[in-house]
Formats: structure tokens, C-alpha cells, sequence
């Protein structure tokens, strides 16, 4: 079996396209410039341009008021193509851009020659480049730093030809296939008990022999390679393409002519921004929080299952990373988060369904180890009273303008003894200091009061042999109910002491799935566990190496016929 690996790359300046301000006199005034954001395709409509279509009714009829199309310009182009007044459309932005080139998504023709110009936020020249568009589809390949303004003329069409614009990209897609990638791996990492948030990571080599994205090169690619920018890995196994989820650039290197790029999924993106609305929880459903969460982190690709999304949340979240906060919020549910083979992030309760098989058959080594053992979970977490009386937040020294200042411990109902409090929220206080000099500040309001709680579950009988072992744990998002399901599910996830570690032929497995690993003994059962982590050779033929934690399954021979079982409920009950 043959495998192969690539991965699409989305080389596009990943903020120039909401920061773009596109305006155009040469518009149509059916025409909604605007519109060129949404990358929406408006219907292939039959139009008065010379020699356009021919009537076998393959082109929609234009409505006499049409909503849908971004540019179609006011003016046609000449018998000889050119446009005696040339269509041009003039984009703006508040802050600096770069970008390898534009991708032009043209409608039904495309024209035949255009100018692009590129300036910087204050107006100054850049950059001029003549493109001569081939497909509808067309990348104008000119990379620019730090541009602020871009101008784009319509020289040269088919005679009689307007021009059709759809939407605009900054940037384009750049495939790194299986000539040129030399090393590659995927880490799939979860926390069944969501104690933690882990991120899955990609990292990939790739042979550079011109230097594009070799860092030492002034004018490469390199300078292109933005944060947020993602991309899409496969694996063809087979001849089968499987994706192998989202990632985003995380960090990029180069050794000589071999450059590296190391990538996170959306589970690594929720720790690079922070929530800072968190407030104290009377029981809010639980999918209200992540919402917010996602909304805070910029993320619209995620789903949340109806069990989670209902679960009440009692407690609070402080100012901390969005991926700290959806732990909280996840742990609290007893529910995990998985993006592998996935265009987003999965919610969905933890459960203990066999979903996968890990046969002999693909198995090239197997190690056994034997957790140790755990007695007792505790498990703390705070309750919150709002005090009575109005009390100091804080006071300190502030200049004219306006200050963010956050706050350690909740509270609300806040004044401040000058200035302006212009938004407040239990975590934080934004002040408006309107005053020419320094002035000191007093900030009073009520406060939140925490009384930290705890609760046990514990094995009532050990086990002969062991001693009482007690594993502690924190959640700010708990009540005793919720704290206590929680407890006795962590306890009961670490009864499952049985560590295994394969290294066998990755399949579709991924980590969070409850799987059957098949005993080297044939002669003995098998072992249910979960996929804690897996690791794939993505060039090295797919080769996975696993953990897993779980139990020795106890057959009879009756019940035990050689197959394996799948889409059953394991555990301890």
C-alpha cells in the first residue's frame, strides 16, 4: 500500500480582506462594490456585450434590479478592446497589509490586460505591475510589504466586453507535494478528563532549492508566512486522499536549502487571544459560554453537542487565554474537544463507545505498563457571594486617555472618584481620563466574596495489595452537583490503569476514540482503551505511534469468537 502526503497552504494576508474599504466610480449602479467581500458567485447572466452567448438557454436572465452583483462596469471596451474610459477600482485600508499577489475571481470573461498599483497608508507609490489575465481565476503574482492602498485599472477586454468581478483574495494557495516535503508528522493529543486542553501540531520539511521561503532571502515567500494563515494536510493512502484536518502557522525555520514550518490546530489558536468577559455563572447553559469563548477567539467553525450545550455553569472565569477558559468550561461538562480530520473544533460528552479496532494485522510492536493506582479524586472549586457593602476595588495614578485596568478578584456596581468609567465588566474597568494631568483614581463598587469548597470521591474497598493514592483537581465553573460528577468520573476514568503503546499502521483512528486493541496473546483477550495520543510518520508510511489507557477485557469462550467488537459501551459499572 502506497502513501503519499501534501498540503495546501493559504498564502493570503489573513486580515486584508476585512480591513478593505473597496470603492469604484466606474461601477455599475446595479452594482454593490461592498459585495466583494463575500466571495458569493452571482448567476452566469445573459447580458447586451457583443458576441456574449448564444440563446440555448444556458445563461439566467437579468432581473431588472439585480442584488447580487459586486463590479460590472459602467463601461464597455472599444472594437479594439480598450477601454476608452478604463473601469478602476480603489481599495483602502487602516492598517498595513502584505501579500505574495491578488487573486481576481472574474464572472463569465475575463478582461485581457490591467494594471495594479500599490501605496502605503500615507499615499506613497509602491509598487506598479501590468497583469494579462488567462482564466477566470486569476492569480496577479507581485509581492508587497506593508501596503495601505491598492489601485486596480481595467486596460484591455474583448471588444464590446465589460468587466465582471466577483471577489478579490489577497494571496493565493501554494501546494507542497510529496517532491519536495522530506519530512513530516502529526501529533493528535487529547485529555479524556479535559483537565487540559492539548493541541494538535503539524510539522513538515520541505526541499527549497531557489530559496523562496529561505529566511536568508530578502525578497522570498518567508515574508509572507503569516500567524493565522491556514492550511489543509492529506494523506493519499491507496490512492485515497484522506484529510487530516485544519492547521494554522505557528512558526517557520531554515537549514541551508531545507526550510520547516510547524503548525497548530484551533484548539492551539484558542491560546493566543484572551477572554476577557468572563463574569460569574448562576447556571447559564454551557453552550452560551462557549459561545461567547469562540466569538472572543474569532472562531466560526466549531459544533457543540445538545448534552453539553443545555449543561448548567455555576462560578466564573477570570481574564485568561480562550483555551484556558474553555477548560474550565469542559471540564465542568465532562466533555472533550477534537479537531482531527475535522474542518473545525468538535464539543461533545466524553464517552467509553469502542469506535475503532487496532488488529494485529497493523500492529508492529505493543508495550504494557501498569498506571498507578488512585483511591481518591478531589476536586476543588469556589462559590460566590456579591458583598453587602461598597468597598475599594483598587486606586492607582492615571494620565489623560483611556486606560483598561483589570482586576484580580470580581465585583460590580463600580465608580471611580474621578474621570469617566466607560465600560466595566466584572474582571476589568475601561477609564476615560479627560483631564490634562496625571490624576489619581479611586474605584469603588461591590465585591464578589469566593469561599473555596471541596468535595472526595473515593473507592470505598482498595484494592489488596495497594495503597490510598488522592489526585487533586480545580475548576472554577462548579457547583457541589457538577463537582461531584466530576469527581466520580475522573476517579472512575483512572481505575483504567492499563497504559498500552503501539506502533502500528495509522488508519482513521484519532485520539479521543475508544478503540480495541488486539492482545499479542491470541490465546487471551483483548484490551479497551482510549487514544490518548497519537503520533503519525506522514512520509514513513503512515506509521502511528500510540498511547492509550484502558482495561484487560475478560472473555469467555463463549463469548470470545476472534472478532472484534465494535460500537459497544466499556468501562466500569
Amino acid at each position: 500500500m502506497t502513501t503519499d502526503f501534501f498540503v495546501k497552504y493559504g498564502l493570503y494576508d489573513t486580515t486584508a480582506l476585512q480591513d478593505a474599504k473597496e470603492s469604484s466610480e466606474t461601477n455599475a449602479v446595479f452594482g454593490n462594490i461592498g459585495l466583494l467581500k463575500s466571495r458569493n458567485c452571482p448567476p452566469d447572466y445573459a447580458t447586451l456585450e457583443h458576441n456574449f452567448f448564444v440563446l440555448d438557454g444556458s445563461l439566467h436572465e437579468m432581473p431588472d434590479h439585480p442584488t447580487d452583483i459586486p463590479f460590472f462596469s459602467s463601461v464597455q471596451s472599444g472594437a479594439d478592446g480598450i477601454f476608452a474610459k478604463q473601469p478602476v477600482i480603489q481599495i483602502d485600508f487602516t492598517e498595513n497589509h502584505t501579500s505574495v499577489g491578488l487573486t481576481f475571481c472574474f464572472s463569465e470573461t475575463y478582461p485581457l490586460e490591467m494594471e495594479v498599483t500599490w501605496y502605503d497608508l500615507s499615499g506613497t507609490y509602491k509598487s506598479r505591475q501590468r497583469f494579462f489575465p488567462d482564466k477566470l481565476d486569476y492569480f496577479a503574482q507581485n509581492q508587497v510589504e506593508e501596503y495601505g492602498r491598492i489601485e486596480i485599472r481595467f486596460i484591455r477586454a474583448l471588444p464590446g466586453r465589460n468587466v465582471k468581478l466577483n471577489y478579490i483574495e489577497y494571496g493565493t494557495t501554494y501546494i507542497w507535494g510529496p517532491e519536495v516535503i522530506k519530512n513530516a508528522k502529526l501529533v493528535n493529543d487529547t485529555d479524556p478528563i479535559s483537565n487540559q486542553i492539548k493541541t494538535d501540531k503539524l510539522t513538515f520539511d520541505f526541499v527549497d532549492p531557489d530559496d523562496t521561503f529561505n529566511i536568508g532571502n530578502p525578497n522570498g515567500l518567508h515574508k509572507t508566512l503569516q500567524k493565522k494563515q491556514k492550511m489543509l494536510p492529506y494523506e493519499i493512502v491507496g490512492g485515497v486522499k484522506m484529510p487530516l484536518g485544519v492547521f494554522f502557522m505557528d512558526s517557520n525555520s531554515t537549514t541551508k536549502n531545507v526550510s520547516k514550518i510547524s503548525a497548530i490546530d484551533y484548539k492551539g489558536m484558542l491560546a493566543n487571544v484572551d477572554f476577557k468577559d468572563g463574569r460569574i455563572y448562576a447556571g447559564e447553559p454551557a453552550g452560551s459560554v462557549i459561545d461567547e469563548i469562540m466569538r472572543a477567539a474569532g472562531i466560526v467553525d466549531y459544533t457543540v453537542d445538545n448534552e453539553v450545550a443545555t449543561m448548567p455553569l455555576y462560578g466564573t472565569l477570570k481574564i485568561q487565554s480562550c483555551q484556558k477558559a474553555l477548560r474550565e468550561v469542559l471540564f465542568a461538562c465532562a466533555a472533550i474537544s477534537n479537531t482531527s480530520r475535522k474542518s473545525g473544533i468538535e464539543i461533545r460528552k466524553a464517552n467509553r463507545r469502542t469506535s475503532v479496532t487496532i488488529p494485529r494485522s497493523r500492529k508492529f510492536s505493543t508495550s504494557l505498563k501498569t498506571d498507578p493506582y488512585v483511591s481518591d479524586v478531589n476536586v476543588k472549586y469556589k462559590t460566590w457571594v456579591l458583598d453587602e457593602t461598597e468597598s475599594e476595588i483598587t486606586k492607582g495614578t492615571y494620565g489623560p486617555g483611556v486606560h483598561t485596568i483589570q482586576l484580580t478578584n470580581p465585583a460590580t456596581n463600580m465608580s471611580a472618584s474621578a474621570g469617566r468609567i466607560v465600560k466595566q465588566m466584572p474582571y476589568y474597568v475601561v477609564l476615560e481620563i479627560a483631564e490634562d494631568a496625571r490624576t489619581e483614581v479611586t474605584i469603588v463598587g461591590r465585591k464578589y466574596v469566593g469561599e473555596e469548597l471541596a468535595v472526595l470521591s473515593s473507592i470505598e474497598y482498595i484494592k489488596s495489595g495497594e495503597v490510598r493514592s488522592t489526585k487533586t483537581f480545580t475548576g472554577t465553573l462548579l457547583n457541589y452537583e457538577s463537582a461531584q460528577r466530576v469527581a466520580d468520573n475522573i476517579l472512575d476514568y483512572y481505575q483504567l490503569q492499563q497504559i498500552i503503546q503501539t506502533r502500528h499502521l495509522a488508519a482513521e483512528e484519532k485520539a479521543g476514540d475508544w478503540a480495541e486493541v488486539e492482545n499479542t496473546l491470541q490465546a487471551h483477550g483483548n484490551f479497551v482503551a482510549c487514544i490518548e495520543s497519537i503520533s503519525i510518520d506522514l512520509v514513513g508510511g503512515f506509521i502511528g505511534t500510540a498511547k492509550y489507557r484502558g482495561y484487560y477485557k475478560l472473555t469467555t469462550e463463549e463469548y470470545y469468537s476472534g472478532e472484534l467488537y465494535a460500537d459497544e459501551e466499556v468501562g466500569i459499572f
